[in-house]
């Protein structure tokens, strides 16, 4: 579906973050409060935002934004551990009044192609509905538990943990952004995001009074005794009575990383002993979490399971070759990608020592058949080309190619993306 006459697509100046907003308020029926424009403007990446504007007055008022997105720029990583240019889409609306005339397309089209340009391999997002983006070429790539767990719940002893020191205060930007961001750049698990663009490290601070169920944001730090960060939790308390007099409050999460098993420890300890707190409620957290193995009773914790990031492949051979692979194969992959055809066609894909070498082969005989959204389902190793197949979504020349494809695609651990953007 092409764009409609009396509009056309624009690049939106960082002056009109305020009329960005108030579109995507429309969007996502969200109340846009005056006094929270200051926060919901820091949560957007103003300098790399896309727009809709009309051009025709048949169409409404000549230069009024009726769709809107918004780009951050994130390092991604993948199994291996390397780090990859990734565009973050955050924020995409049409207003009510403009759907059904290809303005979602248009901008789509666009963003693809914008990050395909900045040398970004992926665009990666979090769907608010999950089946408009997969006529993009979007595959969910990770999963996340959102766990539930009471005041006092054991943990098991992890040596080390009691040596290093906790904080918790107010946040502050200036203090806590260099925490976060030395946190995230150490993080290992695929999917972990790392935050060298001041935008995106600011909208980790922004909180807006929708949010406010109690106090404010507040920011738990764990470090060793000479001062390094060894894991965070943003979090906020909600004081509540039970019927029998006693303290029911709940702690939520905002954001929370470890970079060990001693760090996951004392970050819990923490969390699980505040004072009239009943409850920790924690998320994203992924599905085989320390949290998940360092509890004595495993059913203390009550755990929900929603889709995480969606990734979309933008640069398909730069992408498979950043990545390493479980296990060594030579395969031919044959990929559908209708928005982005330099993706589309045959991929001989060689990979020796858990490094991969990617080559067109158009004239080779396909062992898998996949679509975009599906290698993008199976890039860090969140979901299996096997299962993505036992759901009819990937096709195979035989048992065994599929299997060996398979096992090189899989990863040591599951991945997440444990900032929300």
């Amino acid at each position: 579906m092409s764009l409609a006459p009396g509009y056309r697509l624009i690049d939106v100046a960082p002056s009109r973050v305020s009329e960005v907003l108030r579109v995507a308020s429309w969007a996502f029926a969200d109340e846009l409060k005056d006094e929270d424009l200051p926060h919901w403007e820091t949560m957007t990446p103003v300098s790399r935002m896309l727009g809709v504007e009309i051009d025709d007055a048949s169409r409404g008022t000549v230069g009024a934004l009726a769709g809107v997105a918004a780009t951050f720029r994130f390092g991604m990583r993948v199994p291996g551990g390397a780090e990859v240019p990734v565009a973050g889409l955050t924020g995409v609306g049409v207003h009510t009044g403009h759907r059904r005339r290809g303005l979602l397309t248009a901008m789509m089209a666009a963003h693809l192609e914008d990050a395909r340009r900045r040398g970004e391999v992926a665009s990666a997002l979090y769907a608010a509905e999950t089946p408009i983006y997969q006529r993009f070429g979007y595959g969910l790539a990770t999963w996340q538990a959102t766990v539930r767990v009471p005041r006092g719940a054991g943990l098991r002893p992890v040596p080390g943990s009691e040596d290093l020191l906790v904080a918790i205060e107010p946040v502050d930007p200036a203090r806590h952004g260099p925490v976060i961001a030395s946190v995230q750049a150490r993080l290992t698990r695929p999917g972990s995001m790392t935050l060298a663009d001041p935008e995106a490290l600011a909208a980790r601070f922004a909180d807006p009074s929708v949010r406010h169920q109690s106090e404010p944001l507040r920011m738990l730090t764990v470090t060793t005794p000479d001062g390094d960060p060894r894991a965070f939790a943003m979090l906020r308390r909600r004081s509540a009575w039970g019927d029998d007099a006693l303290p029911d409050g709940v702690v939520t999460t905002q954001e929370l990383a470890a970079l060990d098993a001693a760090a996951a420890h004392r970050l819990w300890s923490v969390l699980l002993d505040i004072d009239l707190m009943g409850t920790v409620t924690a998320d994203p957290l992924a599905l085989d979490d320390p949290l998940l193995h360092l509890l004595e009773d495993p059913r203390s914790a009550r755990a929900r399971i929603f889709d995480n990031l969606w990734l979309r492949l933008v640069d398909l051979p730069a992408a498979l070759e950043a990545r390493t692979y479980a296990a060594d194969v030579d395969t031919v992959l044959e990929v559908d990608d209708p928005l982005l055809p330099d993706n589309a066609g045959r991929w001989n894909l060689t990979v020796d020592g858990g490094h991969a070498r990617v080559a067109p082969a158009p004239e080779a005989t396909a062992d898998v058949r996949l679509g975009i959204a599906e290698l993008g389902a199976a890039y860090l190793g969140g979901a299996t080309l096997a299962a993505l197949a036992s759901a009819g979504r990937v096709s195979a020349r035989d048992a065994a190619a599929l299997e060996l494809a398979s096992a090189a695609f899989g990863g040591a651990v599951a991945p997440v993306c444990n900032l929300h953007f």
